[in-house]
C-alpha cells in the first residue's frame, strides 16, 4: 500500500474481492460477539464496537469511526474528510448516527474510497448497534420491573408486620402511660416526679412510633375534608414554635393568598408537616433559617419546607423515603418518619420530592391537587 495521499491501485481480481469480503464478515462477527457481552453495560459495548469497526474496511489503519447516540459521542468527536454515514433508528426514532471516513488527504486518491459492499456493511453495523441498544434497554427495564415488584412484595409484608407490631404495642404502652400519670398525680417528691415524667415521656415517644407504624400500614382511617392549607400550616407552626426557638433558628413564612382549598385529612397532614419541620430543626445548626412557603398554580397547591442545614448527600436522596432508612445514630431515629410522610402524600393524590445541596440545606416540595 502507498502512503497517505499516494494513489493506490487495488487489484480488482477475485482474490482481492474475497479478502475484502472476509474482512467485512469478520467485522460483523466481532461486533455480534460484543453484543453478546451484555453484562458489561452499554457504554463499554459501544466503545468496543467503535474500536472493532475499522477492521472491515480497505484501509483499517487510517479509518476513523464516529458514533453519536442520544447526545453522547464515541470514537472521533469532530471527524473531517470523506465519509459515509448511517442513522441509528430505534423504535422508529432516529437516536444517533454512525460515521466512518478517512483523513482529508485520502480524498485525493484515485482508487474508490468506499466499496459498495462497505456501504452495506455500514447499514448492517448501524442495525447491530440499534439492536444492541434495544436489548440493553429492555434488559434494564426488566431489571427495574423486577426490583419494583420485589420492593412491592417487601412493602406488603412489611405493612402486615408493622400493623401487628402496632396493635401489640398499643395496649402495654397505654397501661404504662396510664399508671405513670396516676402515680404522678399523687406524688410530691420532686425526684420521684422527675423519674415519673421520664417514664411518661418515654411512653409518649413509644406511642408516637406506634402511630407512625399504623400510618405506614394503612391502619389509621382517613377523614378527608376541604381545608385551607395556610390555616393548617399556621396551626402546626404555633405548636412547634418552642422547638424552633430552642434551636435558635429564624422562622420565615411566605403563605400565598388567596389559596384554593385542598382535600386533606388534617391529622395526617399535620403529621407530615410536623415531621418535616422537626427534621429541618434537627438538621440546621443554631443561627440558621427555616422557611415555609405555600403557592398555587394550574389547579395545584404547593408547600415548600426549606432549611439551611447540612443537606442530604446525593447517594441518600433516592433512599430517604424508604421505610426504616435513617442516617441518624442508632436509637435516635426510627427511619419511619419520611416513609410515613411519603405514604400520606401519595394517599392524598399528591407528590413529594426533595432538592438538596450538601452543606447548603434541603427543600421538601409537596404538591397537592386543589379541591
Amino acid at each position: 500500500m502507498g502512503g497517505t495521499g499516494t494513489p493506490l491501485i487495488i487489484a480488482d481480481g477475485p482474490d482481492e474481492r474475497l479478502r475484502e469480503r472476509i474482512k467485512e464478515l469478520g467485522c460483523l462477527y466481532a461486533v455480534a460477539r460484543i453484543a453478546q457481552t451484555q453484562e458489561l453495560g452499554l457504554e463499554p459495548m459501544l466503545v468496543a464496537t467503535v474500536r472493532t469497526i475499522p477492521q472491515g474496511w480497505q484501509w483499517p489503519d487510517e479509518l476513523w469511526v464516529s458514533l453519536e447516540l442520544d447526545g453522547r459521542s464515541y470514537g472521533l468527536e469532530h471527524p473531517e474528510g470523506p465519509a459515509l454515514q448511517q442513522p441509528i433508528g430505534i423504535d422508529g426514532e432516529t437516536r444517533g448516527t454512525l460515521r466512518v471516513g478517512y483523513p482529508p488527504a485520502r480524498a485525493h486518491v484515485t482508487t474508490p474510497l468506499f466499496l459498495p459492499e462497505e456501504e452495506l456493511l455500514l447499514e448492517k453495523l448501524a442495525a447491530e448497534v440499534a439492536t444492541m441498544v434495544e436489548r440493553q434497554e429492555k434488559r434494564e427495564r426488566q431489571r427495574l420491573f423486577e426490583a419494583r415488584m420485589l420492593q412491592q412484595d417487601r412493602l406488603n409484608v412489611l405493612g402486615e408486620l408493622t400493623a401487628g407490631i402496632a396493635h401489640e404495642l398499643n395496649t402495654p404502652l397505654g397501661n404504662v402511660l396510664g399508671y405513670a400519670e396516676l402515680l404522678m398525680a399523687g406524688e410530691r417528691d420532686p425526684a420521684r416526679r422527675e423519674d415519673l415524667q421520664r417514664i411518661i415521656d418515654s411512653a409518649l415517644t413509644g406511642r408516637e412510633v406506634v402511630k407512625r407504624l399504623m400510618y405506614f400500614s394503612c391502619e389509621m382511617p382517613s377523614q378527608f375534608r376541604e381545608q385551607d392549607l395556610n390555616t393548617v400550616v399556621e396551626g402546626v407552626l404555633r405548636l412547634l414554635r418552642r422547638q424552633v426557638d430552642e434551636a435558635r433558628l429564624e422562622l420565615r413564612t411566605e403563605l400565598a393568598t388567596p389559596l384554593p382549598p385542598v382535600r386533606l385529612d388534617r391529622v395526617q397532614f399535620e403529621q407530615v408537616l410536623t415531621n418535616l419541620v422537626l427534621n429541618a430543626v434537627a438538621a440546621t445548626p443554631p443561627g440558621g433559617h427555616l422557611h415555609i412557603a405555600t403557592a398555587a398554580a394550574e389547579g395545584r397547591v404547593q408547600l415548600h419546607v426549606s432549611d439551611t442545614g447540612h443537606g442530604i448527600a446525593p447517594e441518600y436522596l433516592r433512599k430517604i423515603f424508604q421505610p426504616f432508612f435513617t442516617t441518624k445514630a442508632p436509637g435516635v431515629g426510627t427511619g419511619l418518619g419520611l416513609s410515613v410522610v411519603h405514604g400520606i402524600i401519595k394517599g392524598h393524590g399528591g407528590d413529594i420530592r426533595v432538592e438538596s445541596t450538601p452543606g447548603e440545606g434541603a427543600t421538601f416540595i409537596i404538591t397537592l391537587p386543589a379541591a
